[in-house]
């Protein structure tokens, strides 16, 4: 990977660190962050993590994840390093935690999405990879080479654990195209170090679904369209859903999943409206088109099989922009 020498250098050279991720973290995103946290802890660094959204309830089995605190939680600290990893662009770890958490010396960013801005001062891109918890075991990979110690010198049993998580997570448990050779070499030292067993965090993550969790699954897929050629399946969420069933904004995680699963569906989305009035989309591919630029064009980004965007717009407005944007996309695959 690129800078990675130098991104490591820069772990050594300064002491106090801040991480943060995108909004409604993921797996990967949560992953990512407590593995680079232990990693640091080990260094001897002083390390905080503030993110904008909670953490799910599902991944509250990861070891220190009450140590994430919220943006009110960063008041007047202002660590040297700001290290922000799986967020495509600054802006996606939130407007207000944008402004107020600043780093005093340099600003690192970490990623693995194809549409990537490289906002820091020190950026670690790397497309190809399977997640960004991926990209931080091979950093913590490499600094074991650099000071020709075994990996789980600095590598602990915790660490090892949420790196595997958030793998797991975005590879949709080691389905899609970006688990490599690599990967599954990487999650089989994992699972040695961590000594955890697969199918519980299997289960962790995928079975422990809330009662509250199914009833929203089923008012949302009442509002299912697919398109007459087939080749588009969507549903909405509104806020209206969320009081009925007792449920918030994350429990909508994975259910643009369930429509991929359509015959002969190419494109899945899952439009939710917010709190604010305006829209969050989910995007999902089978491979043909790649949603990761179609999301870009409203400003969003991701990978090729999946991404997501916000809009400034009421929900049915948003999923009709939408359904019309990936209408145009498949027409071009076709031609």
């Amino acid at each position: 990977m690129r800078d990675c020498g130098t991104l490591l250098t820069l772990f050594e050279q300064y002491e106090t660190f801040a991480l943060s991720t995108h909004l409604h973290p993921d797996g990967d995103a949560i992953g990512a962050e407590l593995g680079l946290y232990f990693f640091l802890r080990k260094l001897g660094k002083s390390v905080k993590i503030f993110n904008t959204d909670e953490v799910p309830v599902t991944y509250r089995f990861l070891p220190r994840w009450d140590r994430i605190e919220g943006v009110d939680a960063v008041g007047k600290y202002r660590p040297e390093v700001l290290v922000v990893l799986d967020a495509s662009t600054r802006e996606r770890i939130g407007t207000k935690l944008c402004k107020k958490l600043l780093p005093l010396q340099m600003l690192v960013n970490i990623d693995h999405h194809a549409t990537a801005e490289a906002f820091g001062d020190i950026n670690l891109i790397d497309a190809a990879a399977s997640s960004t918890s991926e990209m931080v075991y091979r950093l913590i990979k490499a600094y074991a080479r650099r000071e020709r110690s075994a990996t789980e010198v600095w590598l602990c049993k915790s660490c090892a654990l949420c790196l595997y998580t958030g793998i797991m997570f975005d590879t949709g448990c080691f389905r899609h195209s970006n688990a490599t050779p690599e990967t599954h070499r990487v999650a089989a030292e994992l699972i040695e170090i961590g000594e955890f067993p697969p199918d519980e965090v299997y289960r962790n993550v995928y079975e422990q679904v809330p009662v509250c969790k199914i009833r929203l699954l089923s008012e949302v897929l009442g509002t299912l369209n697919v398109t007459d050629n087939g080749k588009i399946a969507s549903v909405y969420v509104t806020q209206e859903m969320f009081d009925k069933t007792g449920t918030a904004e994350n429990a909508v995680e994975g259910v643009v999943n369930q429509l991929q699963s359509i015959a002969g569906v190419e494109v899945a989305l899952c439009v939710t409206e917010l709190a604010d009035g305006n829209a969050r989309v989910s995007l999902r591919s089978k491979g043909r088109v790649d949603v990761g630029a179609l999301a870009a064009e409203f400003n969003g980004g991701g990978h090729e099989r999946a991404s997501g965007c916000r809009l400034e717009l009421p929900y049915l407005a948003a999923l009709a922009a939408l359904v019309s944007k990936a209408e145009r996309y498949i027409s071009r695959n076709q031609a």
